[in-house]
């Protein structure tokens, strides 16, 4: 299974991110944001931080850390993500790349389960 993290390139403050069952999503900086899901359940994990962040729908999370932020569905669900920084102006906007499918020494097929 060959599963990619998209990394979204937006001049908007403001955008969301519709993603399906099992699908990743990578913040390259999560610090300053509110991830919001609106929709479904997803699962996220930092860089460096032991901790697993589950956020249900209508649910928001904010880290102040500047670390790598990887967003996975564990069912079709819909986020806003809202770059507070950027808002005043101190952030640039988001840069498209493509991460490889293995994170935290876990392969998409391990994330999958």
């Amino acid at each position: 299974m060959n599963t990619t993290t998209t990394t979204y390139t937006t001049s908007n403050v403001s955008f969301d991110v519709n993603l399906g069952y099992r699908a990743l999503f990578s913040v390259p900086d999560a610090s300053g944001l509110d991830i919001t899901c609106e929709s479904g359940a997803v699962w996220i994990t930092l860089d460096n931080d032991p901790r697993d962040i589950i956020l249900e729908a209508h649910r928001t999370f904010t880290t102040p850390e500047h670390s790598q932020a990887i967003i996975y569905a564990m069912e079709p669900s819909k986020l806003l993500v809202t770059d507070r920084v950027s808002m005043a102006g101190a952030r640039p906007a988001f840069s498209r790349q493509r991460v490889p499918s293995l994170h935290f020494g876990l392969s998409a097929q391990a994330l999958a389960v």
